[in-house]
């Protein structure tokens, strides 16, 4: 029998704090303790890809190059655009982790074209990539639990 991965770190996160911490008595190794635990709270969203997040991102990231084209397209750069499409029709409809990968590949290519032009050219093709690069830290910062700060340095 196979127990998921996010089950045992919450079995270990029980454990340490039900049977480990009320053992302690150094402030220092409680302190200690609660750091381990906080790493473990963070720790288990993110060993396996949650679809619905991986989802989010290929969504986010394939608006964004298209924008990126489009821009791309208004300032005269039309073979840096015809090439992003082109990359992007490769992304394809599959998994999404299929998908994303292929989408961050693209957008690595964006930035390459990009940064190939006059600053006044590249501004609004930028702000369509940053608009991605946004939405993609609030996604990864929502996953975050509430931190064991406070825990950790009363010890």
């Amino acid at each position: 029998m196979r127990i998921p991965v996010p089950t045992l770190i919450d079995g270990v996160e029980r454990a340490l704090l039900e049977a480990v911490l009320p053992e302690l008595r150094s402030r220092s190794a409680r302190g200690q303790l609660y750091a381990a635990v906080d790493v473990l709270r963070n720790l288990r969203d993110r060993i396996a890809p949650r679809p619905e997040l991986l989802e989010a991102e290929a969504v986010s990231l394939a608006r964004s190059l298209e924008l990126c084209a489009e821009q791309l397209q208004e300032v005269g750069a039309a073979e840096a655009a015809s090439q992003l499409r082109s990359r992007l029709g490769t992304a394809g409809s599959g998994p999404a982790l299929e998908r994303l990968t292929a989408l961050r590949e693209s957008f690595e290519l964006a930035l390459t074209l990009v940064d190939a032009l006059p600053e006044a050219a590249a501004s609004p093709a930028q702000a369509a990539l940053g608009e991605h690069l946004a939405s993609q830290a609030l996604r990864s910062v929502s996953v975050l639990k509430p931190s064991l700060l406070g825990e950790i340095s009363r010890g």
